[in-house]
């Protein structure tokens, strides 16, 4: 028993003078107190006020074990910040379930067919878009968003998992490598780089950095795209 202890108080110190995540959960990083800082300050009349719950962001996370456990403590407090820092722009800080001005966005494909009369325009945390994110997406996540995309604007937790989708597959290993943030800003919207929209990086780059002060945590280096 001695022994067995003995071991387990190594680990554990090994892990704090490591930075690593030694007990983190997502869910104690995003607590009430975090998410509905941002959930509040979106207007009375925004019907995205009533649909995203933090419950249904950490039940669909739960299907992303990766996200926000890298490597270290600060790097998956950083991923936190930067996931909520785009989703705070997105949706104009959980305002909006489905993109303002929604176009068909169906590229012929025999791959990811779109289905008659359904439009792939944005819809959710990260207002995924486009019948070829559409289709992969839905397989990954076992919903058949081809089919039915508004699944992605109706039900809280596919709409999550529809973000988490597109932020592991196209994110999470820029920001986990110490990329920067500035290098998800090209991932999630590179047309806003180079002089694109100036105005929406000095957004995201403040929501980041305010997140990363809730989370106790440097912003660290490369902010802007």
């Amino acid at each position: 028993m001695v022994g067995i202890k003995l071991v387990m108080i190594v680990v554990i110190l090994a892990g704090i003078f490591s930075g690593s995540v030694v007990g983190q959960s997502v869910g104690n990083m995003v607590t009430p107190g975090f998410f509905n800082r941002i959930l509040n300050q979106a207007g009375s009349g925004c019907k995205g006020k009533t649909f995203y719950k933090r419950s249904a962001f950490l039940k669909a996370a739960d299907s992303f074990p990766k996200f926000g456990h890298a490597s270290s403590t600060t790097k998956s407090k950083r991923e936190i910040a930067a996931f909520f820092a785009h989703v705070t722009r997105e949706t104009g800080h959980f305002c909006y379930i489905r993109e303002i001005q929604g176009g068909t966005y169906c590229q012929p494909s025999r791959e990811n067919p779109c289905a008659p009369g359904k439009k792939y325009y944005g819809r959710g945390p990260l207002q995924i878009t486009w019948n070829y994110n559409y289709g992969p997406c839905g397989r990954a996540i076992r919903v058949n968003l081809l089919r039915n995309p508004d699944l992605a604007a109706t039900d809280a937790i596919i709409s999550f998992k529809t973000a988490l989708w597109f932020w592991m597959k196209r994110v999470h290993s820029v920001i986990t490598s110490d990329g920067g943030f500035g290098r998800t800003i090209r991932r999630i919207n590179g047309g806003e780089c180079d002089g694109g929209n100036p105005r929406a990086v000095r957004e995201r780059v403040k929501y980041y950095k305010q997140y990363c002060s809730q989370l106790g945590v440097s912003p660290g280096p490369n902010l802007s795209c």
